[in-house]
């Protein structure tokens, strides 16, 4: 499954915020932070919010679509 932020379009190794991410909290790689630390990240189609997408679409409560 390929993780997408809804907003951007960018994969998680695309957005340096999960890059230092999984750097700092011991993942392998960008997407597996993105599943363990993204509260935004909805696992049955692999959407999350980036920071910055997730602030401009007006922090919406539920999954991304």
């Amino acid at each position: 499954m390929k993780y997408i932020c809804v907003g951007c379009g960018k994969e998680p190794k695309e957005i340096p915020e999960y890059v230092e991410l999984a750097k700092d909290e011991g993942h392998e790689t960008a997407d597996e932070a993105v599943r363990h630390e993204e509260g935004t990240f909805n696992r049955e189609n692999g959407h999350f919010w980036c920071t910055p997408d997730y602030i401009k679409a007006g922090m919406p409560l539920g999954v991304a679509p």
